[in-house]
C-alpha cells in the first residue's frame, strides 16, 4: 500500500516514517511523543532564551547568514564524503534513532574521509544534516555509533540547528563578511553566547543519546573512546567536532549523563518511549489488515473494526 506525502506528494511504503522525497515525518503527532522538554538540559533552554534576545531577529540570520554558507559547506562535505543511503544498514540506525526521537524530519547523513575522529551536525530544522568521520565510525562498536546518533539527532530534535549552525561556522573559522555573504561580521557579544550555550546544549544532545541507547555505559564508553582515539591521534581538534571542540569537560558530562538516567523525568521520557511503541502502527491512516482508509487518531478500523494497538 502507498502513502503520498502531504508536502511534496511522493510516494512512500506504508513502513516508511519518513518521507522518500523531502525527509518529513509521516507519522501524526501523539501525546506520548517525545519533544525536547523531555531531555533538554537547563542550561541549554536558559542560555539559549539568552542568545535569542541577541539575535534582533532571528530570521535575518536564518535567511541571509546561514543559508548560503550551509549550501556552500554541504557540497564541500560531500565532494569529499559517501551519502548514507536509507536503505543501508547504517541508513536503517538513523531512521531508527531519528524515529525514537521523534524528529520532525529525517536529516541527510554523510561520511567524511576526512574528519577523522569527529562528527557534527549542521543545517536548518528543515534541512539537517550529519556528518561523520569515516575513521571514527570504523573505530566503534555498533551500540557506540547508535549513542553517537542519538547524540547528533538530539541537537536537531532540540530545535538546536539555526544557532547550532551558526557556532559551528564561527569555531571552523568560516567569515561571514560583506564580501562573502553581503552582511557584516558578527559581533564579539553574539559570538560569545554561542559558544558559551554551544557547551550547555551538548549535556541536552547526551541525554538524547542515552534515551536511544538506553545504556549509560553505551553513552560513557562513545565519550571516552572519542577523547582517547583524540588524544592517541595527538590531533589539533577540529572546530567542527561534536564530540571535542570547546565541549564540556568529560567528567562534568559523565555526571550529569548519570544524573539524567536516575532521575524522574528519564523515567518519563522511557515511558512515552513505550506508549508510542504500543500504539505504533495505529497512526498509519491505512489498516494494516484490510488497507482501508482510516483517521490516523483511530485505534480502530472503520471498516473491519479490529484493533490496530
Amino acid at each position: 500500500m502507498e502513502l503520498k506525502c502531504k508536502l511534496c506528494h511522493a510516494a512512500n511504503d506504508e513502513d516508511d516514517i519518513f518521507c522518500r522525497g523531502c525527509g518529513v515525518r509521516l507519522l501524526t503527532s501523539r501525546r506520548y511523543d517525545l519533544n525536547r522538554a523531555d531531555y533538554a538540559y537547563e542550561g541549554d533552554l536558559e542560555k539559549l532564551a539568552l542568545l535569542k534576545e541577541l539575535v534582533t531577529p532571528a530570521a535575518i540570520i536564518k535567511a541571509f547568514y546561514l543559508k548560503k554558507a550551509i549550501s556552500l559547506h554541504e557540497k564541500e562535505v560531500s565532494s569529499r564524503s559517501i551519502l548514507v543511503e536509507r536503505n543501508s544498514s547504517l541508513g536503517s540506525l538513523l531512521t531508527r534513532c531519528a524515529d525514537k526521537l521523534c524528529l520532525k524530519y529525517l536529516p541527510k547523513m554523510y561520511i567524511d574521509h576526512e574528519l577523522g575522529y569527529n562528527a557534527y551536525s549542521f543545517g536548518l530544522d528543515e534541512k539537517p544534516y550529519v556528518v561523520v568521520g569515516e575513521a571514527l565510525l570504523k573505530a566503534l562498536t555498533t551500540q557506540e555509533v547508535t549513542a553517537l546518533l542519538g547524540h547528533e539527532l538530539g541537537h536537531i530534535g532540540c530545535g538546536h540547528m539555526l544557532y547550532h549552525t551558526l557556532a559551528e561556522f564561527i569555531l571552523q573559522g568560516v567569515t561571514f563578511s560583506a564580501s562573502a555573504l553581503g552582511i557584516p561580521l558578527i559581533e564579539a557579544p553574539l559570538r560569545f553566547a554561542l559558544l558559551s550555550w554551544r557547551r550547555e546544549s551538548e549535556i541536552s544532545a547526551d541525554r538524547a543519546s542515552l534515551l536511544v541507547t538506553d545504556s549509560v555505559e553505551a553513552v560513557r564508553s562513545l565519550l571516552q573512546k572519542v577523547v582517547a582515539l583524540n588524544n592517541r591521534a595527538n590531533l589539533t581538534y577540529d572546530a567542527l567536532s561534536e564530540l571535542i571542540s570547546s565541549h564540556p569537560h568529560l567528567t562534568r558530562r559523565l555526571t550529569l549523563i548519570d544524573e539524567y538516567y536516575r532521575s524522574e523525568k528519564y523515567d518519563k521520557a522511557k515511558r512515552k518511549i513505550e506508549k508510542r511503541r504500543l500504539v505504533r502502527k495505529a497512526l498509519l491512516p491505512i489498516c494494516i489488515f484490510c488497507g482501508a482508509e482510516k483517521t490516523p487518531s483511530s485505534l480502530f478500523c472503520p471498516r473491519c473494526s479490529r484493533s490496530l494497538v
